[in-house]
């Protein structure tokens, strides 16, 4: 049958519509939904910084020099959210993590109005309003509400669904042309577009009709292809088969149980096999157009976790939540092609909703919470380890120093001195700031200053006419003289020190004969508050100077 020729349902037809009164209930509250999810977006993402992979564009991908928009990030082409972000950074500086935010906040409400007007048409506007809202509070998926460089995935995923969308209307070289626009956006923001021109050609490939578009995936495809030889980085394995299988599904389980805002993978592994036994059962109940959309989904879902499952297994855990709201969103869509022709009771959307705020109270709001807490600890340890490079100075600290390399780890000091002489804003603690930061956060700005050289171990000079003692025990505070540390009957003379934290943070473990000694000198800074030292194996502690 051709995917143009009018569907004749297998049961008895939905509900007849609900009405222009109806409809309008409905799409305020579709609004309503829009602007909460954008508020609390904002309201989650409040106080953080740069996160992980956007650091390199901080430090990387603007400016003279920089690398093409064409490489690729993270082995993707992501061109389109790459400049999109570079040029707001240049907008907003520094400090423009709200700016930032806007892109991510336009794709999640562009996604709800998507996923309405589709399920609207084949389950009435009750139901399709439910559809959009579990796909748009679900608090696993935080990473997608939080982090701006997850708008490139967004960004695959939402043109996806548009194209889906257009498929739906009557074929015109206009949509045509909007189709291969779409398709090229999907491909241009992120790898994702790759399982979505798969899951397009697919549906196209399954009627006569769309045999005759083809074009439209194939101009994507070789300009991604052309990108791809000249460019394209491959991460796939295949010595770990099993193991990305289990991977694939195990990401496919957690998606399923993100749709009632269960966490633990065995709802979510038992609401799968549910999930695809429905699934298929109603293959061979719907009308031909509804089962080769619900192919094409599939198809998506297969390749997008099969893809990542082989590049990703052994870097990424499957229940991250940035891998979520792909395995949602297209499991919903499914579910929405199989219950075209149900008849949908007034009071169905109704129980819908209420599952949905049921769900959101439950687990959902807590994710949010955990989420933007990992995030606001994050944010607080960079501004920290910023804030302990801000008070060396460029002159004084290495250009290759990993700033935090446990929060950061793409964040290198040279790096970061060209981003704050080419930007305005600046994210860093200052000296205040760095006094009261949460104890975590301190802890890290020490781990900085003393990998940096704040705290530099010296050669010992010429010894003192006498000692006079720095501190008795082992460990004091180093006055900004510095200090001379000499050796006892240990072989080796381990050295901490901690100056903003709680935490000691190694120095050096010297393999030192007895008798022997080094000095450590404090730099100076806008720090009034010194060093204290740990000096496990010394014999005595004098300070230099007068």
């Amino acid at each position: 049958m051709s995917a143009t020729l009018r569907p004749e349902f297998d049961v008895a037809a939905s509900a007849p519509p609900a009405g222009p009164s109806g409809d309008l209930i409905w799409k305020i509250g579709l609004a309503l939904l829009l602007v909460a999810t954008a508020a609390l977006m904002l309201y989650l993402s409040r106080g953080l910084t740069f996160n992980l992979d956007e650091w390199t564009v901080v430090t990387d991908r603007r400016g003279p020099g920089a690398p093409s928009l064409l490489e690729p990030h993270n082995e993707h082409l992501s061109i389109l959210i790459l400049g999109l972000l570079v040029g707001l950074l240049k907008i907003g500086g520094l400090d423009a993590q709200p700016l930032m935010m806007v892109p991510l906040i336009a794709l999640q409400v562009t996604l709800g109005v998507l996923l309405f007007v589709i399920a609207k048409r084949r389950v009435g506007p009750g139901v399709a309003l439910g559809v959009a809202a579990v796909a748009m509070l679900s608090g696993l998926a935080y990473e997608n509400f939080l982090v701006p460089g997850q708008a490139g995935q967004m960004a695959s995923i939402v043109s996806g669904v548009a194209a889906f969308a257009l498929l739906d209307l009557p074929r015109s070289r206009r949509n045509d042309r909007l189709l291969v626009g779409l398709i090229i956006i999907s491909i241009g923001s992120s790898g994702m577009g790759i399982p979505v021109l798969v899951g397009i050609a697919v549906e196209l490939l399954a009627t006569a009709e769309g045999r005759e578009r083809l074009w439209v995936v194939g101009v994507p495809f070789a300009l991604y292809l052309l990108w791809y030889l000249a460019y394209g980085i491959n991460r796939a394995g295949f010595d770990e088969l099993a193991l990305s299988l289990v991977w694939a599904w195990t990401a496919l389980s957690h998606a399923a149980g993100a749709i009632i805002g269960e966490r633990q993978i065995e709802p979510g592994r038992q609401l799968l096999v549910l999930l695809l036994v429905l699934l298929a059962y109603r293959t061979w109940r719907i009308e031909p157009r509804a089962r080769i959309r619900m192919l094409a989904l599939a198809t998506i879902l297969v390749t997008f976790y099969g893809l990542t499952a082989i590049s990703r297994h052994d870097i990424a855990p499957p229940s991250s939540s940035r891998y979520l709201t792909v395995g949602l969103v297209f499991l919903l869509l499914m579910l929405v092609e199989a219950a075209r022709g149900w008849r949908i009771r007034r009071w169905v959307p109704a129980v819908v909703l209420l599952l949905v705020l049921i769900s959101f109270s439950k687990d959902s709001a807590l994710a949010f919470r955990e989420g933007r807490a990992v995030f606001l600890e994050r944010s607080n340890r960079v501004r920290a380890s910023l804030g302990a490079v801000e008070l060396l100075g460029r002159d004084r600290v290495d250009p290759k120093l990993e700033i935090a390399p446990l929060a950061a780890p793409f964040l290198e000091a040279g790096g970061w001195f060209a981003a704050r002489a080419d930007l305005s804003g600046n994210p860093a603690d200052g000296p205040r700031e760095l006094l009261t930061a949460p104890a975590d956060a301190r802890n890290f700005a020490d781990d900085t200053l003393v990998r940096a050289g704040g705290l530099a171990l010296r050669p010992p000079g010429a010894e003192p006419e006498t000692c006079r003692p720095a501190w008795t025990g082992d460990r004091g505070r180093v006055p900004m003289a510095g200090v001379r540390i000499e050796t006892g009957t240990s072989e080796t003379l381990a050295l901490r020190a901690r100056r903003l934290g709680t935490q000691w943070v190694m120095v050096g473990a010297l393999p030192l004969p007895p008798s022997r000694a080094v000095e450590l000198h404090p730099l100076h800074d806008a720090l009034s508050k010194p060093y204290e030292v740990q000096a496990k194996g010394a014999a005595r502690v004098c300070t230099l100077g007068r």
